[in-house]
């Protein structure tokens, strides 16, 4: 059996790695591991009864185009920005049409209500001396992530959604596991992490056709979700609109950016009410005199 330092490397390794959140720095010990990979076990059991609904709507409509539930989609709210011109700059990508928005909208809701939360060790100054605290950090993402993942293990991996699966950084190359339509995965504590160098990631995937592997082609939308104080970025979008692009063919640059969506949670989730309205061209006109 390795010894606890040694694990405890690989542990703070892996955590870092994770989307920018360093909560990996928290886990030290085996111990720690071990609660942490526990948690996430009975959270996966716990997945499936709690949308046992939303799976056994899918697997009647398995073979269902996605492009038809994207047609009675109203798209993201784009007249809702979390700071500065988030809304005016990301809108194309928030108001795309997403098919299954109210599935994933019930998903997301859960996981910023119910996430997994991990410990995390940070130092911080009181009186002149430097003290060492443990501060919980919730995995908001991860939680959706392993969400998505158990619907699509639960329909024999022909879920729609395809929770973070990998393509290679290079050739746009989808990154298939046993069956063709389930992500390849190389985490051990969660599925997620660590990934193949050079790799991306989209939060999650909508397949076009169940029964064929989520290659660029058959790939419907490619949503990047983002939780509270989780900020687009204009250089993470244009990575996955380059990732959606077809090496061939006609409006090349429009079909790839057309292929990506933001997500923001809760705003962009069916049922959200903005509390505010519209705001007209007249109106915005009296506002600068």
């Amino acid at each position: 059996m390795p010894a606890p330092a040694a694990i405890a490397r690989v542990i703070e390794a892996a955590y870092r790695a994770y989307k920018a959140q360093q909560a990996w720095e928290a886990a030290k010990t085996a111990a720690e591991l071990a609660e942490f990979a526990q948690e996430i076990a009975e959270r996966r059991s716990k997945i499936k009864q709690v949308l046992q609904v939303t799976i056994e709507k899918m697997a009647q409509e398995i073979d269902t185009k996605s492009s038809t539930f994207a047609q009675v989609d109203r798209g993201g709210n784009s007249t809702v920005s979390r700071r500065g011109n988030e809304n005016i700059t990301f809108k194309e990508f928030i108001e795309r049409k997403v098919p299954f928005r109210p599935a994933i909208s019930q998903v997301c809701t859960i996981a910023l209500q119910m996430p997994i939360k991990t410990p995390r060790r940070i130092r911080k100054k009181i009186g002149g001396e430097l003290v060492s605290t443990t501060i919980e950090v919730a995995l908001k993402q991860l939680t959706a992530s392993l969400f998505f993942e158990a619907v699509d293990e639960a329909l024999d991996w022909r879920s729609p959604l395809k929770a973070e699966p990998n393509y290679n950084g290079a050739s746009s190359k989808a990154l298939l596991g046993e069956p063709p339509t389930r992500p390849k995965r190389f985490g051990k504590v969660t599925p997620f992490w660590p990934r193949p160098r050079g790799s991306l990631a989209p939060d999650l995937v909508v397949v076009e056709y169940r029964q064929e592997p989520f290659e660029i082609e058959n790939v419907f939308a490619a949503v990047e979700i983002k939780f509270p104080r989780d900020w687009a970025k204009a250089i993470q979008m244009k990575e996955y609109v380059d990732l959606m692009t077809p090496e061939t063919g006609v409006n090349r640059e429009k079909i790839g950016k057309e292929k990506v969506a933001l997500l923001r949670v809760p705003e962009d989730c069916t049922g959200f009410e903005a509390g505010e309205k519209k705001t007209t061209p007249s109106a915005q006109t009296r506002k600068k005199r």
